[in-house]
């Protein structure tokens, strides 16, 4: 499956954006499909390394743990390490500032283990992106004050 990217432009601070995307114990606040999130394990700094996502996306839950990365500045990484229904889901984070706003880039790429076909997956993955893009730029720009 091919890579699936949006960005958008937020009214806040690229470490206010990137704050609120580390802070994954918070997700189910400002991201409806997000039903719980846990910090399985921790970096020596404190970081989170391993989660445990409970999500339900269009009507269909699911359980997944992830790894969590941080390739380099402005950027977090989750990689799927166990899930139904993906074989893969690896998404990038990432953030660049631009005066008083920043741009968000979120870029998805999945695997399927159902035979779907890949026009209907990248609908979907759009959708996904869409909905957790705005929910994103909402709450940082929530959080700003704007």
């Amino acid at each position: 499956m091919p890579l699936v990217s949006k960005t958008v432009e937020v009214n806040a601070d690229a470490d206010s954006i990137l704050r609120i995307v580390a802070d994954f114990e918070k997700y189910p606040e400002w991201n409806d499909e997000a039903k719980a999130v846990y910090v399985l394990a921790r970096y020596d700094d404190g970081r989170p390394s391993q989660l445990r996502l409970d999500m339900e996306i269009q009507g269909q839950s699911g359980t997944f743990i992830q790894a969590v990365y941080y390739p380099g500045e402005g950027q977090i990484q989750t990689v799927l390490q166990q899930g139904e229904v993906f074989t893969k889901q690896d998404q990038l984070f990432s953030v660049v500032a631009m005066g008083p706003s920043s741009l968000l880039t979120v870029d998805l790429e999945v695997e399927v283990s159902l035979p779907v076909p890949d026009m209907m997956v990248k609908k979907l993955i759009n959708d996904v992106l869409e909905h957790l893009a705005t929910n994103l730029k909402t709450r940082a720009e929530q959080l700003s004050g704007i």
